[in-house]
């Protein structure tokens, strides 16, 4: 037909923003919603009536100011049911906006529906709609398996299963506090200790299906409309489509609903758009460019305690084994063997019933390895072992799996080890987002291989999306495709949804969401990202290997993955992090202890597997990303994880006595008593002061200074500012002082207070602005010499820090030991009394005369390098940085070393060395650092570069346990297992084989009716490397193995007729070495 000669009804171009900011009215509850599609979302609703929908309640009693974390608090499901069911609790009516509370209270719900006799002839899927505002879970009275979750305006809806005669009766447990708990004001401030939650909503609902699926066709046809690029067919279609839609659509006339819904699967999606086909649809060979997987991430504690999390992960679960017996095509991700085991020991009947089946059907998959998600800068190296070792036995022991991936998408920074020992405990994949959250470069890749300081190298991930919780919004598909920083190697990336950090999960409208995008994608084209559902993770690495030459084409980062963020949780929380440091050296010392006296004793003494591993889970489960950096609130430290680890100490301490008892009830013939400990070399306390060699400590005075001097070092100590001005090597008269050029100009051992008011996350983050704000604590109360023994002298130095508090200081220098030379340190013991600052950081310098372009940093099994210098932004973006034992700053002729027991963050720039030792952050801990702290530190001149006696003297700062033993028995002890050869090289830990039948450990995988030793060695320095374990035991085999101790990758030879076994070993640089000694 001919175009009409005569214009009678010109038409006008739409004006593109005006058409497009109309669209949210279409789906919104505005105040033009009974002209749009929420006048239809439902086609009856009945509100708590008393008839149709009734509710009582019943308060979980909690006395105010009582511990919050109690079990009292939240009594088990059976508990409470089986009392109901005896008539022992008293239920009252609830009433419309009712509050429940106070914070951390619970709530139960007895709920009794009676459906109208019209909705169920209806055979629509029916709802009951609840919100409290709090989080909450609902639970069938007669087989404890829950059905969903309820967590406020998320999740709010109960989809009922079907009933013949329209009956319902179950419980809803509450907990009172929100998913981000309960901060007041904010949900990173404080806990509000007086929240209450308000019964908004108890109602069954009818829904209208067409409408609610209408309004998840129009959300996502709307979200193409505001954000495809301006320049494609594809957005000026879906805006134009979308007008018609709100055109076409009569509030007057329910059947308009699904008018609309046919006339958008004809114009913009394909018919399967709210159908689990609609991704096998449309070009299947083009390679999709967003594989999107669910996921829930439940901070093990945060702003919650521990024992809230424990209710989050049953919420969270259960949601998602319902989302799955209605949408076939999800799978679900879930980390952090510690939240299974509560899982499973908690809630016996869904661990079985419903989690064990959605395993096995391939839509539930645990994934990373670990016991927790834990911090990798804080936990020593053998704890990053340790995460594996259990988390990977468990989920092989209750799911006949182990994680290749490690899982750790939010933590504070990755050390330079992690993918060493990645690859030593059966992982070879990665994956994290937190580089995203940079603040000051932006992190060059998506996907690459990340390779340690050893050259071991896990193939990585980022979610090009920047986030882990995403909610699956059209914007959220086109950023993970769009901001791929690695698509010339690999073009996909993943989309990690669900609602996360304080659990929850994806959700019905999520899925909903995303069938319509891949629904858009097979009608109109790649300008809409392909979108893929149902492909797992491991099948998602493995495309990266197919299409990258099997990893070897991806780019390389080399070194730790320094997150520039976050940077104060190297020192927030100090308490906790010298319990962490205490504890795992404790459980070292127990290992070492307990292995020698089980072999040399194994009738009289039993390794106490069981006991190891439990106080095992209790320091894992306080590595956790938020609890040992320190970024949880107030009560998970003063309730949960401080007494707990103190509990680990006390239970080591009795697991030492009882070794001990049976090695020192051997009967010698020799009455001589000697010391022995728990590394591989046994240095005495007790100096023989007529030993050749020997020369005491003096101390004197000169004009302005205390005098200390050993033979070998000859330390100036001011008299009135209390700093060290000097320290000189008596033989080659070299000063390691500086206090004539930089910055500090006063001496070493001088205290400094910087302002710390970072821009957000007063925990977390200490900023780059503070290094230029500061004052040094330059008075004193008095400087007195408190000690003038021949095995040392001491000089006290008392520094007021603000008003009502102080910090004494002791300086110490000790005789030169016999046959030692180049050992001698200064050693600094401070107790800081009644610390009360605001938003203050507490540090220590020492300006040395070293100049050099980097500094090393102890870390696990190993030595990071970091810069001295601002040369680039990555440079100045380390101005503060995580170690452990030791920092070394070296020349090639001369340096120092700063050692400590308990503290993590360091700087080091021009010729200043400075130790991080208290903040005082606010918020999310309101009391956080307050109160009194005593710590160790000591500075270590030695001539030459760094070496193994920094290492050496590191470990013997820290690992101080000793113990008398006959002088037979002692020989005995010590000579089992030692270590000769490259003295970089550390004997780090021993334990008894995991699958020794005798010893019945819980991990146990394979028991074996044999005996075995698990040594583990590293190498410290960075160089190759010959060792020989040496050990009296009459073993049979030695096995190279993994960490995980379920496989070996080779034997070793050694000769089998001696009495004493020599083991020959070699190590690359930061080589760990785990071996097996067979008995």
């Amino acid at each position: 037909m001919p175009l009409q000669e005569i214009c009678y009804d010109p038409k006008f171009k739409p004006v593109n923003s005006i058409y497009e900011n109309r669209l949210r009215q279409f789906i919104d509850n505005g105040q033009y919603k009974r002209l749009n599609l929420p006048k239809f979302y439902d086609r009856q609703r009945i509100h708590q009536d008393g008839h149709h929908v009734k509710i009582w309640y019943h308060q979980i009693p909690f006395e105010r100011g009582s511990d919050p974390t109690s079990p009292d608090k939240r009594p088990s499901w059976r508990s409470v049911i089986d009392a109901d069911k005896a008539g022992k609790i008293e239920w009252k009516n609830t009433y419309g906006n009712q509050p429940f509370g106070p914070s951390w209270s619970t709530t139960w719900f007895k709920v009794k529906l009676t459906i109208p006799k019209e909705w169920l002839e209806s055979g629509d899927q029916l709802t009951f709609e609840f919100d409290c505002g709090n989080e909450g879970i609902v639970i069938d009275p007669e087989t404890l398996v829950p059905a969903t979750a309820f967590s406020g305006g998320e999740r709010k809806e109960y989809q009922l299963p079907k009933s013949e005669d329209g009956k319902y009766s179950f419980y809803i447990e509450c907990g009172n506090n929100g998913m981000f708990g309960v901060g007041a004001g904010g949900s990173n401030n404080p806990p509000d200790p007086n929240r209450y939650f308000h019964l908004v909503t108890a109602d069954i609902v009818w829904p209208d299906w067409d409408a609610r699926a209408l309004f998840f066709d129009f959300w996502e046809l709307g979200d193409a409309a505001r954000e495809l690029p301006g320049d494609s067919w594809q957005k000026n279609r879906a805006r134009q489509v979308a007008n018609l839609v709100m055109d076409m659509f009569d509030p007057e006339d329910r059947g308009s609903v699904v008018k609309c819904r046919e006339f958008l699967k004809k114009e913009y999606y394909d018919k399967y758009n709210d159908s689990d086909k609609v991704y096998s649809k449309g070009d299947v060979h083009t390679l999709a460019s967003v594989y999107a997987m669910g996921n829930c991430h439940i901070d093990t504690a945060w702003l919650w305690p521990w024992a809230e999390t424990q209710r989050k992960v049953v919420r969270s679960w259960c949601s998602q084994a319902t989302l799955m017996d209605k949408y076939p095509e999800y799978q679900f991700v879930a980390s952090q063997a510690q939240q299974f085991k509560w899982l499973k020991d908690q809630h016996p009947e869904f661990f079985k019933e419903r989690l064990i089946p959605k395993v096995q059907q391939g839509q539930f998959f645990t994934i990373g390895g670990s016991w927790v998600e834990n911090d990798t800068n804080v936990p020593q190296g053998e704890s990053l072992c340790r995460q594996f070792l259990l988390g990977q036995r468990f989920f092989l022991k209750h799911f006949g799996v182990k994680s290749v991936i490690f899982w750790l998408p939010d933590t504070f920074g990755y050390s330079s080890q992690v993918p060493q020992i990645c690859r030593i405990s059966g992982i070879d994949r990665f994956l994290t987002q937190k580089l995203s959250w940079n603040n000051i470069d932006s992190f060059p890749h998506s996907t690459f291989n990340w390779v340690g300081i050893d050259g071991s190298q896990v193939l990585t991930h980022m979610p090009p999306g920047n986030t882990y919780t995403s909610d699956a919004n059209f914007g959220d598909v086109l950023r993970t495709s769009r901001q791929n920083k690695s698509q010339e190697f690999f073009e996909p990336g993943l989309l990690l949804y669900g609602k996360g950090d304080g659990g929850g999960g994806p959700t019905r409208e999520q899925l909903e969401k995303l069938r319509r995008i891949r629904s858009m994608y097979n009608r109109n084209g790649n300008v809409i990202p392909k979108l893929q559902m149902g492909t797992t993770i491991d099948e998602f690495y493995d495309k990266i290997m197919e299409r990258t030459n099997q990893g070897n084409d991806l780019p390389s980062w080399i070194g730790e993955l320094y997150l520039e963020f976050h940077r104060g949780t190297y020192t927030t929380q100090a308490r906790m992090k010298k319990l962490m440091r205490t504890s795992e050296i404790k459980l070292h010392d127990v290992e070492w202890v307990a292995t020698k006296t089980s072999l040399l004793h194994p009738d009289q003494y039993k390794y106490p597997a069981r006991k190891i591993n439990d106080l095992w889970e209790n320091v894992l489960l306080c590595q956790f990303h938020d609890v040992l950096p320190g970024s949880c609130i107030e009560i998970v430290y003063k309730y949960e994880s401080i007494p707990m680890l103190e509990n680990v100490l006390k239970e080591c301490d009795k697991l030492l006595q009882g070794a001990q008892k049976v090695l020192s009830n051997c009967k010698p013939s020799s009455k001589q008593q000697v010391q022995v400990g728990t590394l591989s070399w046994t240095k005495n306390e007790k100096l023989a002061v007529d030993s050749s060699g020997f020369i005491p400590a003096t101390l004197k005075e000169d004009g302005d200074a205390f005098i200390l001097n050993n033979g070998e070092l000859t330390i100036k100590v001011n008299k009135e500012s209390g700093v060290i001005t000097s320290i000189v090597d008596d033989k080659t008269k070299t000063e390691y002082i500086d206090n004539k050029r930089g910055r500090n100009k006063l001496g070493a051992n001088q205290f400094v207070l910087f302002e710390d008011e970072p821009t957000s996350f007063p925990a977390w983050d200490t900023e780059l602005y503070s290094v230029n704000k500061y004052k040094y604590l330059t008075k004193t109360e008095r400087v007195d010499v408190v000690c003038t023994s021949d095995e040392k002298v001491t000089v006290e130095v008392v520094v007021p820090v603000e008003e009502g508090c102080k910090l004494k200081t002791q300086i110490t220098l000790k005789a030169k030991e016999a046959g030692v030379s180049d050992e001698s340190k200064v050693d600094i013991h401070t107790e800081v009394e009644n610390w009360n600052a605001f938003y203050q950081f507490l540090k220590v310098e020492f300006p040395v005369n070293i100049l050099n372009d980097f500094a090393s940093y102890e870390t696990q099994f190993g030595i990071t390098k970091r810069p001295t210098h601002y040369n680039t932004t990555w440079d100045t973006a380390k101005f503060e940085v995580c170690h452990h034992k030791f920092a070394d700053y070296s020349e090639y002729t001369k340096g120092v070393s700063i050692l400590n027991n308990c503290k993590y963050g360091f700087a080091t720039h021009g010729n200043l060395m400075r130790l991080s030792l208290l903040r005082s952050s606010k918020a999310p801990d309101g009391n956080a650092d307050m109160g009194n702290h005593e710590f160790d530190y000591a500075v270590y001149p030695h001539s030459g570069a760094l070496s193994h006696k920094t290492v050496k003297l590191g470990l013997e700062f820290n690992y101080r346990y000793k113990f008398a033993l006959a002088s037979e028995v002692a020989k005995t002890f010590e000579e089992l297992i030692t270590i000769s050869g490259d003295e970089n090289v550390v004997l780090s830990n021993i334990k008894r084989g995991e699958d020794d039948k005798n010893i019945e450990s819980q991990y146990a995988l394979d028991s074996k009716d044999e005996k075995s030793v698990v040594v583990r060695v590293y190498e410290s320095l960075g160089g190759e490397s010959t060792a020989t374990l040496k050990t009296s035991l009459p073993i049979k085999e030695v096995h190279v193995i993994d960490s995980l101790e379920t496989k070996s990758l080779g034997t070793i030879d050694f000769n089998k007729a001696s009495e004493s076994h020599d083991i020959p070993i070699r190590l690359r640089p930061f080589e760990i070495g785990t071996y097996k000694l067979v008995l």
